[in-house]
Formats: C-alpha cells, structure tokens, sequence
C-alpha cells in the first residue's frame, strides 16, 4: 500500500470514527477531531449559519447529537483528494434519528441529507478536521444502491 493509500484510508477512518463518536454519544471526544483551537473553521446547515470556531462547534455537535437518540447515518458517494499533508473529503451524509425534547419528554423524528466537505491536515496526533461545511440536499431522495444522489425534478 503506497503513503497516499494509507493516509487516504487513514482519512476515511477519522471521518467515519467522527460520526460514529457522535451516534454512540462519546460527546467529549469530538473536540479531538478538529485540528486545532486556532486553525479550525465551520459552516453549518443548522443555526447559526455564521462561521464557527473550534469552541463553537463542539458545543454545536455536542447538543446535536445529545438531543438525538436512536442517531444513524450513511456516508455515500466519498472521494477524498490528496495534497501532500493536506486532503479534501466530499460526500453525501444522510442522517435520521429522534431528536428529543428533555423539557417535555417528548420526541419528534429528524432526518436530512446534506452534502459535506471536509478539509483534514496531518498533524503529530494524526489526521483532523480543519474545516468542514455541510449544506442540506434540496429535495433529496434516497439514491438507490448503485446511483448517485440527485434531486427531484
């Protein structure tokens, strides 16, 4: 396996570990995925839609996926292109679950599918997340097995 294979499944794995921190709660780990406090950057398909910091988004991610139960998803149509120590990830993420309302015990079903870009660098603690940015899918249907994601028209 050449360096560009290892560091691209390498990046793949961060990826997929990121979300699956998140579907199994391990809220206090996602701030390790971001490169750093001072070089990390976010836009989000949820509010607020402004530019976020590392301390900003892992408050967002952390009451996002706290707030929702029975979280599942599906990363589809990945590509990640190398640059040195540098990569870019894009991909499709669907995602449903019940977000759930501690206030009054009451849940509602939350689903969505947005395209991502995420942005990771080689650091001495491995690969991380420089910058991401999803916005939502318009109109998306659940693309068959073997088709690429695309709207309704």
């Amino acid at each position: 396996m050449s360096a560009s294979e290892k560091d691209r499944k390498d990046v793949e794995s961060v990826i997929r570990a990121f979300f699956e921190a998140g579907k199994n709660k391990d809220l206090t780990s996602l701030a390790d995925f971001h490169s750093s406090r001072e070089a990390f950057s976010k836009f989000d398909e949820n509010p607020p839609y402004a530019r976020q910091n590392s301390d900003e988004a892992f408050v967002y991610e952390q009451a996002a996926f706290a707030n929702i139960s029975d979280y599942r998803y599906s990363i589809d149509d990945l590509r990640i292109d190398m640059f040195g120590d540098a990569s870019v990830a894009t991909f499709y993420l669907t995602y449903g679950g019940m977000f759930v309302n501690d206030y009054s015990f009451e849940g509602s079903p939350v689903s969505g599918r947005a395209r991502v870009t995420m942005v990771l660098v080689k650091t001495a603690r491995g690969w991380r997340i420089a910058h991401e940015h999803l916005s939502r899918y318009p109109d998306w249907v659940v693309p068959g097995p073997d088709q690429r994601p695309r709207t309704k028209g």
